[in-house]
């Protein structure tokens, strides 16, 4: 992900190069002998996989943008994504599909509170595969692919959007579920509601209007995409070249999306997955250091259970600890459902908290 105001990437190197092949249709010649084109069994010149009937009559909203699906490169650009992710990635999809139907009882209220469209719930499925500790090779973590200067530095004058995480030596908010997605959608809706668009007539305006640009920003960088926008003289993501990632960050964005709304269709039956639910206990002060082993105990669950809540914690630190040299340490604290009452006792029962 995008610095605010850089042109830099969270995600550099982690989308593989298409294998489009559509010029190769069906048969070629391989040391002698007749062999099908990896990967693309078409019929009268087409992909395997179009787009279903209900889109072709009625068209394509996406993040409440309508997709020009009747230009024919905006719809191979679609189509070549939604035929590599189910030919090429179809494992990788139905992990997404899987975690998504599991996270949205969490990620979905939480785009809605900024009025960001529902669909963003599949770009953390582009970032991490809703892995929680993803790393990128820029340095990019967490659920949302946050490099640590975004993550660190939010807007100014502009609380109700501040997107602001903690990293320290012992936890990075990046891989909290529930604050790493705070933060990525109120940054998301800064740059479409907020930010400030210069033009090219040097004039300003507020925000970009328009959430695929919003998303073209998030993997690339504002000032990248938005000064393309402004050398071409366009308002659109489908009229300006982008650095090769981002031409198919969107796109296959997209077709995550339409794969998901429309499994039957494209055959594609994820694992179900219980939805994941949790309580947090906000504001506690520790006498003393909590390990997530002492916790396990106070819960009557294993320590790996308290992690897989709590993984803005490391792993190799596995404890809340009681202060930060000589100040106290205000803790969010990830519990099983129901187990509040339970826990709060048990922390005063055993001297955690007065």
């Amino acid at each position: 992900m995008g610095k605010p105001n850089a042109g830099s990437t969270g995600l550099t190197g982690r989308l593989t190069v298409l294998p489009v092949l559509i010029a190769l249709i069906g048969q070629c010649v391989c040391a002698g002998e007749q062999c099908v084109v990896p990967h693309f069994e078409t019929l009268q010149g087409h992909l395997r996989y179009e787009f279903p009937p209900e889109i072709e009559k009625n068209g394509l909203v996406f993040a409440l943008k309508k997709i020009p699906i009747n230009r024919e490169d905006v719809r191979n650009r679609i189509l070549a994504e939604i035929n590599y992710l189910l030919l090429d990635r179809r494992s990788r999809v139905l992990l997404w599909l899987s975690r998504s139907d599991e996270l949205s009882g969490v990620i979905g209220p939480i785009l809605r509170k900024y009025k960001v469209p529902k669909e963003f719930i599949f770009l953390a499925a582009i970032e991490s595969s809703y892995d929680s500790r993803a790393l990128s090779s820029a340095g990019a973590f967490g659920y949302w692919q946050f490099i640590k200067a975004t993550a660190c530095n939010g807007p100014s004058g502009c609380n109700v959007y501040d997107w602001k995480m903690a990293v320290t030596k012992w936890k990075d908010e990046r891989a909290d579920l529930v604050t790493s997605t705070h933060s990525a959608a109120r940054y998301l809706a800064w740059m479409n509601r907020v930010m400030k668009v210069k033009l090219k007539d040097g004039n300003e305006r507020q925000g970009l209007g328009n959430w695929l640009l919003a998303a073209a920003c998030y993997n690339a960088g504002p000032r990248r995409v938005t000064d393309r926008l402004n050398s071409f003289g366009v308002s659109s993501y489908w009229d300006v070249p982008l650095p090769e990632e981002t031409e198919k960050y969107v796109p296959r964005w997209i077709a995550v999306g339409v794969i998901s709304k429309y499994r039957q269709f494209y055959g594609v039956d994820p694992p179900r997955r219980p939805a994941v639910s949790f309580e947090t206990v906000q504001g506690i002060k520790l006498k003393k250091d909590l390990t997530f082993a002492a916790m396990a105990r106070l819960l009557n669950t294993n320590p790996r259970a308290v992690w897989t809540l709590n993984t803005q914690v490391p792993p190799e630190k596995a404890v809340f600890p009681a202060r930060s040299g000589r100040s106290p340490i205000k803790h969010s604290i990830n519990i099983p459902p129901g187990s509040r009452t339970k826990f709060i006792s048990q922390l005063k029962a055993n001297g955690y908290i007065q």
